[in-house]
């Protein structure tokens, strides 16, 4: 494959072979117990526990160990499989998402291709190739961190590619194509830092044999190659259809032979809109609002309708409408702003990081949604159970297909 991502003279580009994986979450919810004065005077001892949930079929169980999610995840694992299925949910196989080995050897190449000099009137034009490549681990699982997002954080992968690329240059003559040779070694050199940079971990030349004579072409060639290490980085939604706005859960007793089950849905400050339905996001004290973040996939015309953003508090009084979003959050007291879609997305901050979810519109194509976040300083404060704050779209469900997350972050619960 040459710079350009065109066929070269180099070896074959081999392909990664995606291990399908099956999918099943779980959602651990951790709470700090303080320690609470016992008989005699003393403290008691403060220590962390908290449920687990499994997010599939909603069951839920309180741990006071590790090793209580453990065996709650281990259970209901084997409660789950389903033989002949392992590697397909939906009907479909999950594969680690992120870019193809031949997308990420065309973004390789073309770094280096940008060095080639510039070709002379009637010589074929420089170029460089691939010679062999070995896709290699880049940490465990291939995880390079996170990085924050509009609505928390994501994944960073990595992947590393030990590989060796050819150098073809071409002159009028044996001195000048050595020369040429020579200055783009002197170029790689005097740029190592920017290819550090840029993902070339190594960078080391392995051959550079004699110059050729072409008497066809009246021309001289000279090859030169380099073995690297490549690390490309990407941020990985790992196939997600989307996020988990709510969780339907259900809490059973143990106790046998009771039948007693007890259902609550969870939703953490994130609510789902689309055009199948468009449910209030509703937050009550005490909290402290400190940030508010939109997810946008919308793949056609702008969003009708509007939004209503409303706080209200103990004493009663009614909302004093406010003019745009900004003087809504400089507001004090019981407030609300309406606005279209747009305007409101626009005025909690620039578009920003992007996500690839799913394929809600069903054209085959990975929806990308744009995001939009804003750091609520001074932050609201909901100080009475009675204090809300409350996002709502002005109809069932939006008015055309897409796709809004929306999320209140509450600081006290971060």
């Amino acid at each position: 494959m040459n710079a350009d991502g065109s066929g070269g003279s180099g070896g074959p580009i081999g392909s990664i072979d995606d291990d399908l994986v099956s999918a099943h979450s779980f959602v651990v919810r951790a709470l700090l117990e303080l320690p609470t004065a016992r008989a005699g005077g003393q403290a008691g001892v403060s220590g962390w526990a908290g449920y687990v949930t499994d997010a599939v079929t909603g069951e839920r169980q309180g741990w006071r160990r590790p090793a209580d999610i453990a065996r709650f995840v281990e259970r209901q694992l084997s409660r789950t499989a389903v033989p002949g299925s392992a590697g397909r949910v939906g009907g479909r196989p999950l594969v680690m998402a992120g870019p193809t080995l031949t997308e990420v050897v065309a973004d390789m190449l073309a770094v280096l291709g940008a060095r080639l000099p510039v070709a002379a009137p009637v010589l074929p034009e420089p170029n460089v190739t691939l010679e062999r490549v070995t896709e290699k681990l880049a940490g465990l699982g291939n995880q390079a961190g996170t990085e924050s997002a509009a609505l928390g954080g994501r994944t960073l992968r990595a992947g590393r590619l030990d590989a060796r690329v050819r150098f073809q240059l071409w002159a009028g003559s044996a001195p000048a194509v050595d020369s040429a040779v020579l200055t783009l070694h002197s170029d790689l050199l005097d740029d190592r830092e920017q290819l550090r940079s840029a993902g070339f971990l190594r960078f080391n030349v392995a051959d550079t044999p004699p110059a050729e004579e072409f008497d066809s072409l009246a021309a001289w060639r000279k090859t030169t190659s380099f073995d690297l290490l490549y690390e490309y980085r990407y941020a990985a939604a790992d196939d997600a259809d989307s996020l988990i706005a709510r969780i339907e859960m259900t809490t059973d007793p143990e106790q046998a032979p009771s039948t007693a089950r007890e259902h609550e849905t969870i939703t953490d400050g994130l609510v789902r809109w689309d055009d199948a339905e468009a449910p209030d996001l509703t937050l009550t004290g005490p909290a402290t609002i400190s940030r508010i973040s939109a997810l946008v996939f919308e793949p056609g015309p702008p969003l009708g309708g509007t939004v209503t953003v409303r706080r209200t508090d103990s004493s009663g009084a009614p909302p004093v409408v406010q003019p745009d979003l900004a003087s809504f959050l400089a507001a004090t007291g019981p407030a609300e702003v309406t606005e279209g879609p747009g305007v409101l997305f626009a005025s909690i901050g620039p578009a920003g990081t992007s996500l690839t979810l799913g394929d809600w519109n069903v054209d085959t194509v990975p929806d990308e949604y744009v995001g939009f976040d804003r750091l609520l300083d001074p932050p609201i404060e909901l100080v009475a159970r009675s204090d809300r704050l409350s996002i709502t779209y002005s109809g069932p469900g939006l008015d055309q297909t897409a796709v809004v997350y929306l999320r209140l972050t509450d600081k006290r619960a971060t």
